[in-house]
């Protein structure tokens, strides 16, 4: 299910963006060669939105500038006696659609030194790269009807 705002969903904790290049395939990345494939995307920093959060890390990590920014949805998580003190028991995930505008030459990821590999997959194979099961799967379903619709909306 889609929304179209953020508006009282704190905190969140993640922000990962399914990201599209104009053949309709999904950008996926992952941090060295033995690394598993994923979206790109991570974790607010210094107050950032979502949006903000989004532009950062797909930036960092897989080089692209992105438009056509979209909220997918979230995924709410209660993590009793969560390690992570600073997300708490209780935080949101947001998952958001995007188009490639730019890609550009790859550089070293500040967070880690490493520089991403990063590729593009037929949306219809996006699940034998990244799986995240069945709410992995939703939110993928969504991700392409959209790129579908802006499709149409361009035509």
């Amino acid at each position: 299910m889609r929304i179209d705002s953020l508006e009282g969903i704190q905190p969140i904790t993640q922000v990962y963006g399914i990201c599209f290049n104009d053949k309709g395939e999904i950008l996926v990345c992952r941090e060295g060669h033995e690394g598993k494939w994923q979206i790109p995307g991570g974790h607010p920093e210094n107050k950032e939105t979502a949006e903000e959060t989004l532009l950062r890390e797909l930036q960092e990590e897989a080089d692209v500038k992105v438009k056509n920014i979209k909220v997918i949805g979230t995924q709410k998580v209660n993590y009793p006696n969560n390690p992570n003190a600073e997300e708490g028991e209780e935080f949101h995930q947001v998952r958001m659609y995007c188009e490639v505008d730019e890609l550009m030459p790859q550089t070293l990821d500040p967070a880690t030194g490493n520089t991403w590999e990063r590729m593009f997959v037929a949306s219809d194979k996006i699940t034998e790269y990244v799986k995240w099961g069945s709410v992995g799967d939703a939110m993928f379903n969504d991700a392409i009807c959209i790129w579908v619709e802006q499709k149409k909306a361009r035509q």
